[in-house]
């Protein structure tokens, strides 16, 4: 069974937002209660992080996405995703009743916790959901100590 995490243990995993960032700096926490960042952008990729000892496994929910329509891109502790989600040509006429599926790009960054190497990140795609295998550098790994 999946443990929840509550959302100050994750902290250190965030999606980097510019202005969010310039805000935090200047006035700390103020409008954090006021920031709806999934109502703001509506294509935005879902993701769970996970912490392992020698690698980080990010998990994006893109359904209706076309692999070769994603971007993946790392650099030092971030994490770029980008793509485009297309209508499709079989979308019917009609007027709609209710719409809430969306279409179009869409891009994520996540800055995480430790440098990771991208040379060795392995990706997956499979039912919609997109698997980031990410080492962490040799520097960024927890070392156990032996206590004499």
């Amino acid at each position: 069974m999946a443990k929840e995490v509550s959302r100050s243990a994750v902290r250190d995993v965030r999606q980097v937002e510019p202005l969010e960032s310039l805000m935090e700096t200047v006035w700390p926490g103020v409008f954090s209660p006021f920031i709806t960042r999934q109502a703001a952008q509506p294509h935005i990729a879902h993701i769970d992080v996970l912490d392992h000892d020698d690698a980080f496994v990010l998990k994006a929910e893109i359904a209706g996405v076309d692999k070769e329509r994603l971007d993946v891109q790392v650099h030092g502790n971030q994490v770029y995703i980008s793509g485009i989600k297309e209508e499709g040509s079989d979308r019917e006429e009609g007027n709609y009743i209710y719409r809430e599926r969306r279409y179009g790009e869409f891009s994520r960054t996540v800055q995480l916790p430790a440098d990771v190497d991208g040379e060795k990140t392995k990706a997956m795609y499979k039912d919609g959901v997109l698997e980031l295998t990410l080492p962490k550098t040799e520097a960024a790994r927890r070392k156990k100590i032996a206590i004499s």
